[in-house]
């Protein structure tokens, strides 16, 4: 019996079960984070896009440019959580 076992009074099974559960738990999580960051690289390709298609001279192409900054950031905030899944 292991020491988690003892402490929690529970039974082998019990157990699995339970961290069957937790990994189920990180599998989906890592699955929404993989979602997550397909949706924000898709959101820069377009912001990228139109930056190029207008250029400069349009009146958001500062605000895209910093977009894609900020969604940068977000990527790795994400990964970073993924790594410590």
């Amino acid at each position: 019996m292991s020491s988690d076992q003892k402490l929690f009074c529970i039974s082998e099974k019990q157990l699995e079960e339970m961290e069957n559960s937790i990994d189920m738990q990180k599998m989906r999580a890592y699955d929404k984070c993989n979602e997550d960051i397909k949706t924000m690289e898709l959101t820069k390709t377009g912001l990228d896009l139109f930056m190029k298609r207008f250029g400069k001279d349009n009146s958001i192409y500062d605000k895209c440019k910093k977009l894609i900054v900020d969604i940068d950031e977000n990527i790795k905030q994400t990964q970073n959580h993924m790594d410590m899944l």
